[in-house]
């Protein structure tokens, strides 16, 4: 059994709940998104609580450190994410994980986006990461490039994110 590394943050839209989970849905394309290829939803159905329960397929590419890229040659990797909102508490959980290369790294990331309780019109989302790796000798480099790498997407990823909630269009 391997140990995890996590890592997690958190950050403020200036937009009310609603839109930013109706906008979720919506946020690929975007200039930061280049390296997403497709979504799909496999299954969403609303459960016996009123909630919007949701899976998606993801494809990518990630590109691999170049040590990593001598053990394997994919750079295409496949997600699912699952998500759970619940309007009346006014919450929405996103969990993704990678379903392929978990062996050399497996990431699983968890999102909680709700309404900031100061202040209506803004959003709070809490992003958290867990890095793991099979690979003998090397999980100590892999979990910290995992975590840096979670780190470098996480800004860019929001910055995405806040272009598609002011409306712009992808050209």
């Amino acid at each position: 059994m391997t140990n995890d590394k996590y890592w997690s943050t958190h950050h403020c839209h200036s937009y009310p709940w609603e839109k930013v989970v109706s906008t979720y849905w919506k946020r690929y394309p975007n200039p930061n998104s280049k390296h997403v290829f497709s979504e799909d939803i496999i299954a969403n159905h609303i459960d016996a609580q009123g909630c919007l329960r949701t899976k998606r397929f993801i494809s990518k590419t990630n590109k691999l450190p170049s040590w990593g890229e001598h053990l394997f040659h994919t750079r295409n990797v496949w997600l699912v994410e699952e998500t759970i909102v619940d309007p009346k508490a006014k919450t929405m959980s996103v969990y993704t994980r990678n379903l392929n290369l978990r062996v050399f790294m497996g990431t699983t990331e968890k999102q909680t986006i709700e309404p900031d309780p100061e202040n209506q019109s803004q959003t709070k989302v809490f992003k958290e990461c867990w890095i793991e790796s099979d690979i003998y000798g090397l999980r100590s480099a892999i979990k910290k490039f995992g975590v840096d790498r979670f780190k470098k997407n996480c800004d860019r990823a929001t910055k995405g994110f806040e272009w598609v909630l002011r409306g712009q269009k992808f050209e």
